[in-house]
């Protein structure tokens, strides 16, 4: 029940760990107020727990991002009708921020109603995922070794 930009956000909180402020879609010099929402240690916690997920042999992302330490999380949501009864729709997600040692980027892809039968986050969203932060880090002249 939240937006996905709600859902960035959070992660977005989690690459800083812990910092919240402002949201805004261009860059901004202007001065915001900066709050502690999660303490660093605590988020130093759920950052290795979300790698766990994209490591090799990780249960959700499937299409690694070769290279970078990624903390992620990869989810399928069951559709509900306008009655709210469940039916066989879905919304396939993945999540995340990368490369863990310092965040640049918080991702999020939404597949809704994926085809062809398949539907879970692992399957359909993540290899998107892995995708677009791999190219975003490349672009921006983050090497693969340069995390390690």
């Amino acid at each position: 029940m939240v937006t996905p930009l709600q859902l960035a956000n959070v992660y977005t909180i989690i690459g800083r760990y812990g910092l919240s402020k402002p949201l805004s879609i261009i860059k901004t010099h202007k001065k915001t107020n900066e709050v502690q929402v999660f303490s660093k240690s605590l988020v130093k916690i759920v950052l290795k727990m979300l790698e766990s997920v994209t490591k090799p042999g990780g249960v959700g992302i499937k299409a690694a991002i070769r290279g970078y330490k990624v903390a992620a999380k990869t989810g399928t949501s069951k559709k509900v009708n306008i009655n709210g009864k469940y039916v066989n729709r879905y919304i396939s997600y993945t999540v995340g921020v990368a490369p863990i040692s310092h965040p640049k980027f918080s991702l999020i892809v939404m597949i809704n109603d994926p085809k062809a039968g398949k539907y879970y986050g692992g399957t359909i969203s993540a290899p998107v995922f892995s995708s677009i932060m791999n190219f975003a880090l490349r672009i921006i002249n983050i090497k693969p070794d340069d995390i390690y």
